[in-house]
């Protein structure tokens, strides 16, 4: 039996070589953010999501980690594919928490298309907090994470990834609050 995926494969993997196009010349993440963005897109795939919504999710730290743009995606993906990864990227304000209040604003303006990438890219962030040993860092983190799932929640609370990303967010930083 063959199964037809909701978004054509060559455009994920087309996505995906764009991915890695931009990141041969460096990136500015720690975690492994080739590995980390196919999964995003892998799990929005799961997910059943539209195929903007996948190919946002695999680009959706491009913009913010590369040199890449934003008009580059457009001209490659198209305009809503270059608005959700937008929308997910981070202006470069020195304060985290007036950052993250931008990066919300912009998600929530876009809509539920780019909450859903959001709640995934945190779900699948998650096993590198346990390997960050800077408490400060930790802490951040998890005033981010709680912040933007406060603001999502009244939209997408409902969703059954947002309720497992909460239950994961709960238990790694009650396990992680021991070590602060």
């Amino acid at each position: 039996m063959k199964i037809k995926a909701p978004i054509k494969d060559k455009e994920f993997e087309r996505a995906v070589i764009f991915l890695i196009e931009y990141m041969k010349d460096g990136y500015d993440n720690d975690k492994p953010l080739i590995l980390h963005s196919i999964q995003v897109g892998l799990k929005l795939l799961e997910l059943k999501q539209e195929q903007e919504v996948v190919i946002a999710g695999v680009l959706h730290d491009l913009v913010e980690d590369t040199n890449c743009t934003i008009k580059q995606i457009e001209q490659k993906f198209g305009k809503r594919v270059g608005d959700l990864v937008l929308a997910l990227t981070q202006e470069k304000i020195e304060d985290y928490k007036e950052r993250w209040g931008v990066l919300l604003n912009k998600i929530k303006k876009i809509g539920k298309d780019a909450m859903i990438i959001k709640t995934v890219d945190f779900y699948e962030n998650f096993p590198y907090a346990k390997l960050i040993k800077d408490n400060e860092y930790l802490r951040e983190i998890a005033w981010k994470h709680n912040f933007a799932m406060d603001e999502m929640e009244p939209f997408i609370g409902d969703l059954q990834i947002f309720k497992d990303c909460r239950v994961v967010h709960q238990k790694l930083f009650k396990k992680l609050d021991k070590k602060f």
